[in-house]
């Protein structure tokens, strides 16, 4: 089994996604503490005719160091409307929104979300069947694996173990590298694996090509090829 884990993010780039393509199982980080700053887990960029512009989901008790799972969505805020509308009105003329949008307009105003990893979740789930990907998704929190005083990449291991992972799909980013020990990899009989990506550029609206946009970019735009983009993309090496 290859496993990818990665934190819950609003509306993902695609590069997320190449690694949950890669995945036969992809496990959503939503135990992991979340963290105080600016991040993807409340944010992402669409494209307008200003250029790239940030939506955020007003969130509560960033401050309060409890993880993913537990951050409640601001519900005094009429953040989903205005995300919606800033979405329509940047890509009502794109070539397939009208393909998707009837399915995205339910997910932001056809009910209201309390918790920031549902809402996350139920986004991903979406953008995966419009890509075609039918990786399994399981959240950590599901697994029941106790962690107890282990530290990260003690659990990471935990969480592995869990789901029989033969292989893990790791980022190279600071975040990832930090809790990866390539020995240990070995010694448990983990393959580890990294993944580079660089977007494709294809054709959107409003001017010059913007890379790492959220996955909704290449989706309204480039409809059925959004998946052969995704391939291209990317590829896997070992460690």
């Amino acid at each position: 089994m290859r496993i990818s884990i990665h934190q819950p993010q609003y509306i993902p780039w695609l590069g997320y996604f190449f690694k949950i393509l890669n995945s036969d199982v992809f496990i959503l980080f939503d135990t992991v503490q979340y963290a105080r700053g600016k991040h993807y887990g409340n944010r992402n960029q669409i494209k307008t005719p200003q250029g790239p512009q940030w939506l955020t989901v007003p969130i509560l008790k960033r401050s309060d160091l409890i993880p993913y799972s537990e951050i409640m969505i601001d519900e005094s805020q009429y953040w989903a409307q205005k995300h919606w509308r800033s979405i329509d009105f940047a890509y009502r003329k794109a070539p397939f929104f009208e393909r998707y949008s009837p399915n995205l307009r339910e997910l932001y105003l056809g009910q209201k979300w309390r918790m920031l990893v549902d809402f996350n979740s139920a986004m991903l789930q979406f953008s995966l069947n419009a890509l075609g990907i039918t990786t399994r998704v399981i959240r950590a929190s599901a697994l029941q694996v106790e962690r107890m005083n282990m530290e990260t990449d003690e659990y990471i291991f935990a969480l592995l173990k869990a789901v029989d992972a033969e292989s893990y799909i790791s980022g190279q980013g600071a975040g990832s590298l930090r809790y990866i020990k390539a020995d240990e990899f070995g010694a448990r009989k983990v393959r580890l694996m990294f993944y580079d990506f660089a977007s494709t550029a294809y054709p959107q609206l409003w001017g010059d090509f913007v890379a790492d946009l959220s996955v909704l970019d290449i989706l309204f735009n480039r409809g059925d090829q959004a998946r052969e983009i995704l391939e291209q993309s990317g590829k896997l090496r070992p460690a």
